[in-house]
């Protein structure tokens, strides 16, 4: 955003909503938000604005020149589309080394989860999960700020998640939770509580996992002991 209102103070226009859909209508993009993510990345210039004209506060694009040259490959169609389609996402875990990025203590998002990318004004790049309780805020508030995300593959690196587990409070039900993370599915326990009343026991785990498959896995196994009633993901602190 700063670098398009730059670039237009420099031609004398202004980052008005006519001059951003301008633009985006330009360089064929869906969205102002794709507009500037694409200058951001820098897979648009913006070298192309010389030629645009000014009338007061409002710019103009230039008129297309008709292309003699009429034969377009297939291929050439397909790999603009396939490269239009990664320029609106950030893929992060495997390139987590090019983009810096921080998950948000909120909704402690794991890959696998559908999230969104957050433009913080102190704090760089913040991954939220798209069903975050401050989600719906951020977007209809800022939705300047917001950036499309997916993740990458990378089993390299774990993240710490909670899993709340409600069952029937038997002998050695405990000892079954826990060979079955530890022992057979080798997930690294970080913390775990339980509390037992009227039968009923109620455990609070914290476990490193890698992504959302590994995690959605675990609590199907977990569902599957005797015993066991309910299992459902919670937010760490």
């Amino acid at each position: 955003k700063y670098i398009l209102q730059k670039k237009l103070e420099a031609i004398g226009g202004m980052m008005t909503q006519h001059n951003i859909e301008e633009l985006a209508t330009f360089y064929k993009v869906n969205s102002s938000l794709d507009l500037l993510y694409d200058i951001a990345v820098k897979k648009i210039d913006l070298k192309e604005l010389k030629e645009f004209t000014a009338s007061g506060d409002r710019l103009f694009a230039p008129k297309p020149v008709k292309v003699e040259a009429e034969e377009k490959t297939e291929t050439d169609h397909t790999a603009r589309a396939y490269n239009k389609k990664d320029a609106e996402l950030i893929i992060f875990g495997e390139s987590s080394d090019k983009i810096m990025y921080t998950l948000a203590n909120c909704c402690k998002p794991i890959p696998g989860d559908d999230v969104f990318g957050f433009v913080t004004t102190g704090e760089g790049l913040k991954i939220h999960r798209t069903n975050c309780p401050n989600a719906a805020r951020l977007m209809s508030n800022f939705g300047h700020r917001v950036v499309k995300t997916k993740w990458a593959k990378n089993k390299e690196i774990s993240f710490l998640t909670g899993l709340k587990i409600v069952g029937l409070d038997d002998v050695g039900v405990i000892h079954k939770i826990t060979n079955l993370i530890s022992g057979e599915m080798k997930f690294n326990i970080s913390a775990m509580t339980i509390e037992a009343k009227d039968g009923i026991f109620m455990g609070n785990l914290k476990i490193f996992v890698h992504d959302k498959d590994e995690l959605d896995e675990l609590c199907n196994q977990l569902l599957a002991l005797p015993g066991i009633e309910k299992v459902e993901r919670y937010d760490t602190e």
